[in-house]
């Protein structure tokens, strides 16, 4: 343990399609820990730790970096080069019972009482990620939004883009049940599969949307995504693409001149004016935690979430 590390008894812990991801596609230690979304109470502190402290209760970021490096110091934390993802490939995460925090005070953040444990995990990575895409794709208010893929991410940007003025926001996925959940947030249902793009299309009067937003990952959402945004809109990449390559055509880029940019969540500088959202009760993100288990029980929870059983769940210690 280092001067400024601290040790972190988690209360929960959540699991991230990202876990999914290490899970496929096994090139991590098999010892080692997942998980980057994680809450607790700091049991244990370093001597050189001084912005928080033992007893309360704290908010991690989903990685550590540096603090002092250029990318740190101009809001670009996920360039830092001593980036390290929780339950990565350095860091173990937090579904576990303890879990060792690096650079405490920069990591660590003090949560409000008032912030719900739902809410607070998703603070440590897919609400950021969600704000994040609204960032990077120029939202603005009165913009219309198409989002592909009603998982978690995918259900918290629509959230955020009709708590933040989206004359509409148009929500794509295949499964029902999901599409439902979507419309309970206020976002239009469609159908996805072929011609997704079309009834997008439609119902904007065949102008498209000004923002359109990968949250799969694969190349038939990001085909969709690609297809109903209006000319001179912007496509927001934020699910990761492991298998085959962009769609990209030099119509869409030139002809059409359609931006394309990837999105990566960054907590360090989303969470402030989040969590004010959510005390003010603006937005209830932590509504995408649909489901909780013992971590005793983790390797049936993560079949029963690769099988789509439910949104999103979280683990108890």
């Amino acid at each position: 343990m280092e001067p400024d590390d601290v040790i972190v008894k988690v209360s929960a812990a959540a699991v991230c399609g990202t876990d999914l991801h290490f899970v496929r596609h096994p090139f991590l230690p098999p010892t080692l820990t997942l998980g980057h979304e994680f809450i607790g109470t700091l049991v244990e502190t370093g001597t050189q730790v001084h912005h928080v402290s033992e007893g309360q209760r704290v908010l991690s970021k989903m990685f550590v970096a540096c603090g002092r490096c250029k990318p740190c110091r101009t809001a670009n934390q996920p360039r830092c080069a001593e980036y390290r993802l929780f339950g990565g490939g350095i860091l173990d995460g937090g579904q576990a019972e303890y879990v060792r925090v690096p650079r405490a005070d920069f990591t660590l953040s003090e949560l409000d009482a008032s912030v719900s444990d739902q809410d607070a995990l998703v603070l440590t990575d897919i609400l950021p990620t969600a704000w994040e895409a609204l960032v990077k794709t120029g939202f603005q208010s009165g913009a219309t939004v198409g989002v592909v893929g009603s998982g978690p991410v995918g259900l918290l940007i629509a959230q955020l883009a009709l708590a933040r003025g989206a004359a509409a926001v148009y929500l794509v996925d295949l499964d029902q049940r999901r599409l439902k959940q979507a419309e309970k947030l206020g976002a239009v249902p469609v159908p996805g599969g072929e011609g997704a793009a079309e009834r997008v299309l439609e119902l904007t009067g065949g102008n498209g949307v000004d923002v359109a937003i990968d949250a799969v990952g694969a190349i038939p959402a990001i085909s969709t995504a690609l297809a109903c945004v209006a000319l001179g809109g912007t496509v927001g990449l934020v699910g990761v693409l492991l298998d085959g390559d962009l769609p990209v055509t030099a119509q869409n880029l030139f002809g059409r001149q359609v931006s394309i940019v990837p999105v990566t969540g960054n907590p360090y500088t989303a969470d402030d004016s989040l969590t004010t959202m959510i005390t003010a009760g603006r937005i209830e993100p932590g509504i995408v935690i649909d489901h909780e288990a013992p971590l005793s029980a983790a390797a049936e929870t993560y079949q029963s979430f690769m099988a789509r059983d439910f949104v999103k769940t979280m683990l108890r210690p």
